[in-house]
């Protein structure tokens, strides 16, 4: 009987040694695995009653299959399950009918990988579920045979492919090999990158040849290089194994690179704004905020050699004539007033503060706090003089009287809130005087200037009364105190030189005499003659 023929008469009995079976005894669930492989192998060759016993349709011990296929050698599945006989040889509803290996080994089984390559081949063709040995594979050739490659390796194709690896696994697999190769077969994990996952995509399978290598242009089309003279081969700067391109100092070992990046920051490999003429991006790309107010970068700033420090050399290559005036000012180097990437200074207290605090502290609330005001140019050329006070203070120099026309006699120029030199600094002689001992400031009766105080000594009456000076002071003829008297006077005149100035018809009255005061007193209160 056929096949279908046997299935059909199934479905209303089964066939049996025994006669007394009946069509109900089937149940009705036979439909869903009469087409399975164990079945199909089975019905009718085999009783019913003999995997399922006597009585209805119980399910098989485990033992059932080797009551009959006692000799059969499971090597493919040794272990706990041999010899489960139907983990391949199925009974179960929806089981497939060929190939039943696939059922479990399109995913990973007890330590061994899932099927991906030759997942669609007959598994018989190499494994031999019941002989030994039971792996026996073909050579790859006999389906493989227009695949060739110059690879030289021990196991041909096995090589680079595990017979049952996923699709196109061996384009990651190059490594398990090449990591541990000498010299330039060498090609560690870095060879591998962002923009380079697989080896073939510069190596085309089955042919690794070295002139068979994609040439870089092949996907970097749009590429251009700096100086493209030199740099025409890709291979100068990127070594075909290497994720990294080599450093710059590889062939420029000279050039100092920029202290805070490499090479590329100021010259980029491949950009299209620079390839043609190999200049560097401009300074104010980074630097925007840092830069002198005229000149450019390089003037002062050597590409190669790091960051320069800014001395009067370099100024003085622009500026010669301030470098040269202030070389003996005490100001020689420019940084410590000028800043190189600020604009001109001004002098300013806070300025100069950083070298004369003491004078910037002093003059602070004075209304010199400004040292530019009456300091010009005084840093670049100390020889020229600084701003004369009469500038300002206009009425103090025209009041001036002779002898106090330099200010700096009595004034500290940085501190002009302190007290003014002493009179007694260049007229030692005054303090000696009447009026010396008697009035201690000289301001009393003189001023150094205007427009304060009194443009003249005023008149001794002020504080010499006449009528506080008995005797002779109250002649009229001697009101004028000038008669007798000088102002800064040791003691008053009263020589008989000084009478006879004025009373010549006295010159022979007692001419023995020294002083006419004698007999004739200014301070007593006796009467005069």
């Amino acid at each position: 009987m056929t096949r279908i023929a046997v299935l059909a008469a199934l479905a209303i009995g089964c066939t049996s040694a025994r006669e007394d079976r009946v069509p109900e005894q089937v149940p009705a669930t036979y439909r869903d695995v009469a087409a399975s492989a164990g079945h199909v192998s089975h019905v009718g060759k085999v009783p019913c009653e003999d995997c399922h016993g006597e009585t209805g349709f119980a399910p098989p011990p485990g033992d059932v299959c080797a009551r009959c296929h006692a000799g059969k050698s499971t090597p493919l599945h040794p272990g706990i399950h041999a010899p489960a006989c139907q983990d391949c040889h199925a009974f179960g509803a929806g089981e497939p009918v060929e190939s039943p290996c696939m059922r479990c080994h399109d995913r990973p089984q007890d330590g061994a990988h899932a099927v991906g390559a030759h997942a669609d081949q007959p598994c018989a063709d190499c494994h031999h579920a019941h002989q030994t040995p039971s792996l026996a594979p073909k050579p790859c050739t006999s389906c493989h045979a227009a695949e060739t490659t110059k690879h030289a390796g021990l196991r041909g194709c096995l090589d680079c492919h595990r017979m049952h690896e996923e699709k196109l696994a061996a384009d990651q697999g190059c490594a398990r090999c090449h990591s541990a190769q000498p010299g330039e077969l060498r090609v560690d994990d870095r060879a591998l990158t962002a923009g380079h996952t697989k080896c073939t995509g510069c190596h085309e399978p089955h042919r690794f040849g070295k002139v068979e290598v994609k040439p870089c242009a092949s996907c970097h089309r749009d590429q251009p290089v700096l100086a493209a003279t030199k740099h025409t081969a890709c291979t100068t700067c990127h070594a075909p194994h290497d994720d990294a391109p080599r450093p710059c100092t590889t062939c420029h070992q000279e050039d100092v690179a920029h202290p805070k990046g490499d090479c590329i920051g100021c010259h980029p490999p491949h950009s299209h704004a620079l390839a043609a003429n190999a200049k560097a991006v401009a300074c104010e790309t980074c630097h925007a905020t840092e830069h002198h107010a005229t000149a450019p970068c390089l003037s002062c700033h050597v590409a190669h050699a790091g960051k320069p420090k800014i001395v009067g050399s370099t100024c003085a290559t622009c500026h010669p004539d301030p470098a040269r005036t202030a070389l003996a000012s005490g100001h020689a180097a420019c940084g410590g007033c000028h800043l190189a990437h600020g604009g001109k200074p001004v002098a300013t207290a806070a300025l100069c503060s950083r070298c004369h605090a003491d004078r910037a502290r002093t003059t602070a609330s004075t209304g010199h706090a400004d040292c530019g005001n009456c300091h010009r140019d005084a840093a670049h050329d100390p020889k020229e003089a600084a701003m004369a006070c009469e500038t300002c203070h206009v009425a103090e120099a025209s009041s001036a009287p002779a002898g106090h026309a330099k200010c700096e006699g009595c004034h500290a120029p940085h501190d002009p809130r302190a007290k003014p030199t002493s009179c007694a600094t260049c007229h030692a002689d005054k303090p000696k005087t009447e009026h010396g001992r008697l009035v201690a400031d000289c301001t009393t009766c003189h001023r150094a200037h205007g427009p304060n105080g009194s443009a003249s000594p005023p008149a001794c009456a002020s504080c010499h009364k006449v009528a506080q000076l008995p005797g002779l002071h109250s002649v009229a003829q001697h009101a004028p105190c000038s008669a007798c008297h000088t102002a800064h006077e040791a003691k008053p005149r009263s020589d008989r030189a000084t009478c006879l100035a004025c009373h010549r018809d006295r010159e022979n009255h007692e001419p023995g005499a020294a002083t006419c005061a004698g007999c004739h007193p200014f301070a007593r209160t006796a009467a005069t003659r």
